[in-house]
């Protein structure tokens, strides 16, 4: 028999706060070993966390398909796959900006029905659930804003790839641009479940994504869907915002400069 979502959710929030706890604990010591490259960071903190996480699951779900960031994929048979970010914001965590998480989604076939993050050193808990919306803290909360475009905080996101690939990267930079004159703030994500966890209860007034990395970008989508967010998504890009506003003034962005190319 299947486990219910309640079954998976707990046993998500069980490994993204174990995972979390270790990273809290890592970043206050600040003994980790890393290996700084041209384009990204890697430390012992993710392996670390992720097979504190993996135990979690693989106790309760040995059967599941799963895929870690650090070690790949784990071949399963069960109906749902998990999706393992043990800490996503590895250059924060890093460059000791207290900005990154744990991440857990939850797939069945293809398609998210559970998300969680766990940011440890705040201590915030996110979980967004196939038609029950998300929750903070326990509490349920709502994507909705009051702000306009002139007065808005947008994240914007881009994938691994965009950095390896000149045009790309281009593409991305005039995407960016056209973001700051349409809005006060343009938020640069190095950690984008946080931002999606921020953006799902109002804190964050829309997000930009270029290309963003499939992983975070499940989970991302299923918070847009489950707290409201207005949205639209082209071959490699999404929008999404808390009122109509903001939407109207971002979705031309990407529209705009990807037309060009």
């Amino acid at each position: 028999m299947e486990p219910s979502l309640s079954e998976l959710e707990a046993t998500a929030i069980e490994a993204c706060t174990v995972g979390g706890r270790y990273l809290r604990e890592a970043y206050r010591a600040g003994d980790t070993d890393v290996d700084r490259l041209a384009h990204d960071v890697k430390s012992s903190a993710d392996t670390g966390s992720e097979e504190r996480m993996l135990e979690v699951i693989r106790s309760r779900f040995p059967d599941h398909p799963l895929r870690a960031e650090e070690s790949g994929y784990h071949e399963g048979d069960g109906a749902y796959e998990w999706l393992v970010d043990p800490l996503d914001g590895t250059n924060n965590f890093e460059s000791g900006l207290p900005a990154f998480a744990t991440a857990v989604t939850v797939l069945e076939g293809g398609e998210p029905v559970l998300g969680v993050v766990y940011v440890p050193l705040l201590e915030d808990l996110y979980v967004g659930r196939r038609g029950s919306g998300v929750r903070y803290d326990g509490r349920p909360v709502d994507a909705e804003v009051d702000a306009a475009p002139s007065t808005a905080t947008v994240a914007s996101v881009i994938g691994h790839d965009v950095k390896l690939e000149p045009d790309r990267a281009a593409v991305s930079e005039r995407i960016n641009r056209g973001i700051e004159n349409r809005c006060k703030r343009r938020l640069e994500s190095w950690s984008p479940t946080v931002h999606w966890g921020l953006l799902a209860r109002g804190r964050l007034d829309g997000i930009v994504c270029y290309r963003p990395d499939a992983e975070e970008q499940l989970l991302g989508e299923l918070f847009a869907r489950e707290s409201g967010l207005e949205t639209a998504s082209g071959q490699d890009w999404f929008v999404g915002a808390g009122n109509d506003a903001v939407f109207e003034a971002l979705v031309e962005v990407p529209r705009d400069v990807l037309d060009r190319n």
